[in-house]
C-alpha cells in the first residue's frame, strides 16, 4: 500500500544505531549531562566560542550527516557529552556572541537540531519532532508535552480529530502528518534519534500509518496532478493570456494551485515581483514537499528563474517598471483627492512624532492602496534587491544586521528620490522588539487596510440578504470590523481613503447593516444547545455556538435529529448502518408504531410493513 511498512521502518533505520546494544549484554553507558554555561550574557562570551570550537571540531570528525542524538565529544573538558544536547542549552549564548562565519557554521547545525527537537510550541504549533525537555534534563519521558510526533499521538488518541468517526472529516491532516513523518525517515532524520525515542517514533508512526492508509494517493498520481496544473500556469504565463483556463480540468487544478480559473491574473514576464511570487506559489502548493525533486517539477521552477535572469541586473535595477511607476505614475491621494506621484508623497514624509516607529506608522495612515500597490512593488522589486533588510535575534530583542548588497552605486539617487527623512527611516531598524524596520510599519499597515478594504468589498461582493447563511458568520464579522476602523473618526483605516472611497462608505455600512439584519434573522445563536425558530422548528448548536451538522440529541427519553442546525421533523431518516427512522411532527423519534404501514420497534428502527413486534 505504502513504500514504507512500519516493520521495514524500523529495521532499516535502527539497525546502524541500536545493532550494538542489542548484540550486547552490558548496562548502557550514560552520556554525561550537556555543558551549560553560554546563556547569552556578555561574561561568558569567551565560554561560548570555546564551546563552540570544541562542538565544531567534533561535528567535523563525526560528519554533520552522521551526527545523531547519541553523539558524544569531550567539551570545555569534560568527556563523553552529548552534542545535540550541548547545542540546544546553549543556544542562546551561541546565537548572541557568534559572528561571520561560525555563526554560519551553527545557523547550518541548528537546520538539523530544529527538526529533532522542538522549542516550547506544543501542539500543531510545534516544529520539531521531540520536545527539547528530552534533551535538557535527565528525563527519559518521551511522551513530554512538546514535538510534533506527540501531537499527533493526541490526534490519534480517543477524543482526537484523527481517531474513529472523526478522522473522516480530518484526513487530509492526519496523512500531511504521515507524510511528513515518512520524509523524516526518508530525510535520516529518524536514524538519528536514540532508541528511546526512535520506539516512540514507531509507535505514533505505525498508528498514523494505519489511521492514513485509506486516504493516502499515490506518488506518481500526486507527480503528475502537481506537473499537469503548473505547466498549465507556465504556458499561459508564457503566452501572455490575461486570466489562468483550466478548462475541464479546473476543480483539480485550483485545488493544486490555489488558483481560480478565469479570476486569476497571468503574470507580468517583465516583473520581478510576479515571478518570484509565482515561484513561491508553487513552493507553497499543497503537495510541492512530496514532489520537489522531480525533474520535471525542477525543470517548471527553472523556466520562471531563466525568467529572472533575463529582466535586469542590479546596476539598471533604477530603471525597472517599478522604480518609474514610483518616481512618474500620479495617483488619488487620501483625503484631498489630488492626483501625485508616490515620490512626491514619500519626499514629504517628516519624522515628526518622538519615536522613528510612530512617525512611520503616522505616515503609513495617510497612504491610499493605490499608492500601497506601488510602494510595495519599489520594496519587491528595488529595495529588496539593493538592500538586506537582516537582523538577527539577541535574547528577547532584534540587531539590526542590514546593509547595501555589494556593487550597488545608486543610494544617492534613492535618497533624493525618497527625501532625507524617509530615506533614514526605511532603512532603519525602529522595532528591536519585533524586527522591524521602518518601510516594514509602513506596509504592514497598508497591508492591513488594503485586507480590510477586500473584507467591505470582493468579499461581501455575493452575499446578499437572501443568499447568507450561518457558514458567512466570520466573513460578515470581518466585514464589520473592517468597516468600524473606516467610518469611526478614530479609526485606523479613516485617512486611508481616498475621496471616492469614502462616498462608497455609506452604501458599503448600508449593505453590512442588512447583512447583519438577514444573518440574525436566521436563528443563528450563540447560545449552545435548543432554540426557538419559530413556527414549530427548533435549532440546536454546539458547546462552542456553531450550529450542529449532523448528530442525534437526546431530551429525556426521547430522540432528536439535527442536520444543518436544524432539528429534522415529518420524515424518514436513513442512517449510514441502512437503518431507517421516522421523525414526528415535533421532531421526536418514532418508537413502538406504524407509519405509512411500515412497524417500527422499541428502538425507533423501522422494521417492515407486516412485523409488528
Amino acid at each position: 500500500m505504502n513504500k514504507y511498512s512500519s516493520k521495514a521502518v524500523k529495521t532499516a533505520a535502527t539497525v546502524g544505531m541500536s545493532l550494538a546494544m542489542v548484540l550486547s549484554n552490558a548496562a548502557p553507558v550514560f552520556a554525561a549531562a550537556p555543558i551549560a554555561v553560554c546563556d547569552g550574557t556578555d561574561d561568558t562570551a569567551a565560554k561560548c566560542k570555546t564551546i563552540f570550537y570544541d562542538l565544531s571540531k567534533a561535528i567535523e570528525k563525526i560528519g554533520l550527516e552522521e551526527l545523531n542524538v547519541e553523539s558524544e565529544a569531550t567539551i570545555d573538558g569534560t568527556d563523553d557529552v552529548r552534542i545535540i544536547a550541548t547545542i540546544i542549552v546553549n543556544k542562546a549564548g551561541l546565537e548572541k556572541h557568534l559572528t561571520g562565519s561560525d555563526y554560519t557554521t551553527f545557523r547550518k547545525w541548528m537546520d538539523v537540531v530544529n527538526i529533532i527537537a522542538a522549542d516550547t510550541e506544543t501542539g500543531k504549533d510545534s516544529k520539531g519532532m521531540f520536545s527539547t525537555a528530552y534533551f535538557t534534563s535527565d528525563a527519559n519521558d518521551t511522551e513530554k508535552t512538546g514535538g510534533l510526533v506527540n501531537f499527533y499521538a493526541t490526534q490519534l488518541a480517543a477524543g482526537g480529530e484523527w481517531n474513529g468517526s472523526s478522522l473522516k472529516d480530518n484526513a487530509s491532516a492526519a496523512v500531511k502528518a504521515y507524510e511528513k513523518m515518512t520524509k523524516w525517515i526518508e530525510d535520516g532524520y529518524y536514524d538519528r534519534l536514540d532508541e528511546k525515542l526512535s520506539n516512540r517514533f514507531d509507535t505514533v508512526y505505525n498508528d498514523l500509518e494505519e489511521a492514513a492508509s485509506d486516504y493516502v494517493v499515490s506518488d506518481d498520481k500526486v507527480t503528475d496532478l502537481f506537473v499537469a496544473a503548473w505547466t498549465t500556469v507556465l504556458e499561459q504565463d508564457l503566452d501572455g493570456k490575461d486570466k489562468l483556463d483550466f478548462g475541464k480540468n479546473v476543480d483539480a487544478f485550483e485545488k493544486e494551485t490555489k488558483y481560480t480559473s478565469g479570476v486569476t491574473e497571468t503574470i507580468n514576464l517583465s516583473s520581478k515581483t510576479d515571478i518570484k511570487k509565482r515561484i513561491s506559489d508553487i513552493k507553497d502548493a499543497p503537495n510541492y514537499y512530496r514532489v520537489k525533486n522531480e525533474d520535471a517539477v525542477q525543470d517548471i521552477i527553472a523556466q520562471y528563474e531563466d525568467l529572472l535572469d533575463t529582466i535586469t541586473d542590479l546596476k539598471d535595477i533604477l530603471k525597472t517598471n517599478a522604480y518609474k511607476a514610483y518616481t512618474s505614475t500620479k495617483v488619488e491621494e487620501a483625503l484631498t483627492g489630488d492626483d501625485s506621484t508616490v515620490r512626491s508623497i514619500v519626499k514629504k514624509f517628516t519624522d515628526s512624532e518622538d519615536t522613528e516607529k510612530k512617525s512611520a506608522s503616522a505616515w503609513a495612515k495617510t497612504l491610499s492602496n493605490e499608492q500601497y500597490e506601488i510602494l510595495k512593488a519599489l520594496k519587491e522589486d528595488v529595495l529588496d534587491e539593493v538592500y538586506n533588510f537582516e537582523t538577527k535575534k539577541v535574547g528577547n530583542y532584534y540587531v539590526d544586521k542590514s546593509g547595501w548588497v555589494d556593487g550597488f552605486t545608486g543610494t544617492s539617487t534613492l535618497k533624493t528620490d525618497l527625501g532625507a527623512d524617509a530615506y533614514d527611516i526605511f532603512f532603519k531598524l525602529v522595532d528591536t522588539k519585533e524586527g522591524l524596520f521602518g518601510i516594514d510599519v509602513v506596509m504592514n499597515h497598508l497591508t492591513d487596510f488594503v485586507d480590510a478594504w477586500d473584507a467591505v468589498t470582493t468579499d461581501i461582493e455575493k452575499l446578499t440578504p437572501a443568499n447568507i447563511k450561518a457558514s458567512d458568520k466570520a466573513t460578515l464579522e470581518a466585514a464589520e470590523d473592517a468597516i468600524y476602523e473606516m467610518s469611526n473618526e478614530k479609526g485606523k483605516y479613516v485617512n486611508n481613503l481616498t475621496k471616492s472611497q469614502t462616498k462608497e462608505i455609506r452604501k458599503i455600512q448600508t449593505k453590512i447593516d442588512n447583512l447583519r439584519e438577514a444573518f440574525d434573522n436566521l436563528g443563528v445563536t450563540n447560545a449552545a444547545g435548543w432554540y426557538d425558530m419559530g413556527n414549530g422548528n427548533w435549532g440546536y448548536n454546539n458547546e462552542d455556538g456553531t450550529p450542529a451538522a449532523y448528530k442525534w440529541v437526546a431530551s429525556g427519553s426521547d430522540w432528536y435529529m439535527i442536520k444543518d442546525g436544524k432539528m429534522l421533523r415529518n420524515t424518514w431518516l436513513a442512517t449510514d448502518g441502512g437503518r431507517w427512522y421516522y421523525l414526528d411532527n415535533a421532531g421526536k423519534m418514532v418508537t413502538n408504531q406504524s407509519v405509512d404501514g411500515c412497524w417500527i420497534n422499541s428502538y425507533g428502527v423501522y422494521m417492515s410493513p407486516t412485523y409488528n413486534g
